[in-house]
């Protein structure tokens, strides 16, 4: 979409998708005219039907997913599994890929596979071993519904009005050389995904919330600001999401959708009680990776400040 496009979208009345069934709501029909829709455009158009916080993570996550992706079949729900028992950390990545006669076979557990449970194809971080003191990563794409592949929900009971998590057990998985990644796994798909997906999270809940904020007649000071900072989060996936500069934007941004979501508090009067509990006003938001944000801000001065 342009930009002119996202604002008649965004401002056209839709009618949300009824809760209760989070696989439906992301394989839900999108109205697309002319090209195939970006990333951002497929963000939009999920998230103008989102009913809660849910459904708005859901559709940020995907699009993040596709961005990184953009093979990804059309109508797939996808996972992105690196984590394992020590966290993310490419040093602490054993799941491992072998090369096995005219394929590879992959094993290994990984934690934490947030949407696994819902997926059609699940995007795993494996290694095919050490070289100089370093864990070569790359990306495998699989079904999950493949040989050896087991999706085990039962640590994540607790986790109520959450995207579905699952850990998942990798035995003896074929994988064929066309579904492994050749790229650095961890420059090119695992290092920038978390920023990005913190930007069109944030977007979707955005999106949504300005829907929201129509129907029960927020203020419109918050609804024009909240409009602004959507049209912000577009312009930001038009950039590579990694230069020095780029990283500076996304902070801006994130900085503003913090004080936003602050002034928030005097809308959630003006909202039905089961949207206020949809959307979980209580929770804030952009509290995960805040350290590693941080970090990048600092980096990305840095390396403009010695240019």
């Amino acid at each position: 979409m342009t930009p002119t496009e996202l604002l008649e979208f965004v401002l056209k009345p839709v009618q949300p998708f009824p809760r209760g069934d989070l696989r439906a709501f992301l394989k839900a029909s999108i109205a697309v005219e002319g090209d195939v829709p970006s990333d951002f455009d497929r963000l939009a158009r999920r998230a103008v039907m989102a009913k809660g916080r849910l459904e708005a993570g859901a559709a940020g996550h995907q699009a993040a997913i596709r961005r990184l992706f953009p093979t990804t079949p059309e109508d797939a729900v996808t996972a992105f599994c690196v984590s394992e028992d020590q966290g993310p950390k490419p040093s602490a990545i054993s799941a491992s890929l072998v090369r096995d006669g005219d394929g590879w076979t992959l094993n290994g557990t990984k934690r934490w596979g947030s949407m696994s449970p819902l997926a059609d194809i699940l995007y795993i971080a494996a290694s095919i071993g050490e070289h100089d003191g370093r864990n070569h990563l790359r990306m495998v794409r699989i079904p999950k519904a493949a040989s050896g592949v087991i999706i085990d929900t039962s640590p994540y009971g607790r986790y109520v009005d959450h995207m579905p998590i699952a850990d998942i057990r990798l035995t003896d998985v074929r994988v064929s050389d066309e579904d492994v990644l050749s790229a650095d796994a961890y420059v090119s798909f695992i290092k920038p995904f978390r920023l990005i997906e913190d930007v069109y999270s944030v977007a979707a809940l955005q999106i949504a919330l300005f829907c929201l904020g129509r129907r029960c007649g927020w203020p419109e000071a918050i609804l024009e600001d909240t409009l602004g900072l959507i049209m912000q989060a577009h312009a930001i996936s038009q950039t590579t999401m990694a230069k020095p500069g780029d990283v500076l934007l996304m902070s801006a941004y994130f900085r503003a959708s913090i004080g936003l979501w602050a002034r928030l508090e005097e809308c959630w009067s003006l909202t039905p009680e089961d949207d206020r509990e949809a959307f979980a006003p209580q929770t804030g938001l952009l509290g995960v990776a805040a350290r590693a944000r941080e970090a990048r801000r600092q980096t990305a001065w840095r390396d403009l400040t010695s240019a």
